[in-house]
């Protein structure tokens, strides 16, 4: 039988010290250049969540790597608990982040990060879109765009709002009962104009470019410029806009297409 003593700063007969070197030799030994990792810098601020890094620099005692904003650390052997391998789905980003690996708060805002870098706004969770106001025109809400979505299911095509428009339609004209479409976010974060790009959707799809869609269209900025705040929360329940899409808009044309498409 063996034993150890445990002294005073030290575990198992090791010094804190040795300890930590050992845990940065043994990073060392499984990371190579190129990979990719998550830095938790500790700097006690609120909210703050690891981020990613990839590792440029793996000798000499310790680790050097730059994170997503282009920031240079040096990981040394009293850090080395502060880096952990990245799953191999964080590292260029999913679609749809229930495949992501590391599903945590970390994961998710890498994910939307890398996405929006490359102007890809929405994302996918299950059938949940995220979006991320680009604050700017982007050209993928045009007719082919909308073409291309139509009569598509969730997952058939990368993640857009249309997508998400389309399933409520086609789910509505199916089982002939009302859709409701939560639209949720914070000021400035583009729940009027995602509004208007299902209502959009919806009416180029029904054939009915009607006056009263177009009023629907026209009415949500002077509802948010001119309504009081008690309207505003009534309607709004503080951070969600709801879009009720009912069957007394559709018509007769709606139903012959409907079967038209179901019999292909």
């Amino acid at each position: 039988m063996t034993t150890a003593t445990k002294r005073k700063g030290s575990l198992w007969g090791l010094e804190d010290s040795e300890m930590n070197a050992r845990r940065l030799s043994y990073r060392c030994t499984t990371l190579i250049q190129g990979d990719y990792v998550w830095l938790d810098l500790k700097t006690g601020r609120e909210f703050e969540v690891p981020i990613g890094a990839v590792v440029k620099l793996c000798d000499s005692g310790q680790i050097q790597v730059v994170d997503d904003e282009g920031n240079e650390h040096w990981i040394s052997p009293q850090n080395a608990t502060n880096i952990k391998p990245m799953h191999p789905t964080s590292i260029h980003g999913v679609e749809d982040m229930i495949r992501l690996g590391d599903l945590n708060e970390a994961g998710i805002l890498r994910n939307l990060l890398i996405r929006y870098r490359e102007k890809l706004i929405y994302t996918y969770t299950g059938s949940i879109l995220v979006a991320v106001n680009p604050y700017q025109l982007l050209p993928i809400y045009t007719a082919d765009q909308i073409r291309l979505y139509t009569n598509k299911k969730i997952g058939e095509m990368p993640p857009h709002i249309f997508a998400i428009a389309d399933n409520c339609y086609f789910n509505m004209q199916r089982n002939n009962r009302d859709q409701c479409c939560i639209i949720s976010g914070e000021s400035g974060a583009g729940k009027t104009e995602s509004t208007k790009l299902i209502l959009q959707f919806l009416a180029a799809i029904s054939g009915q470019h009607s006056w009263i869609e177009q009023q629907v269209l026209e009415a949500n900025p002077i509802l948010e410029g001119r309504a009081t705040p008690s309207l505003i929360n009534m309607l709004t329940s503080g951070s969600t806009t709801f879009t009720d899409m009912r069957t007394s808009h559709t018509d007769h044309r709606d139903q012959e297409n409907l079967k038209r498409d179901t019999n292909k």
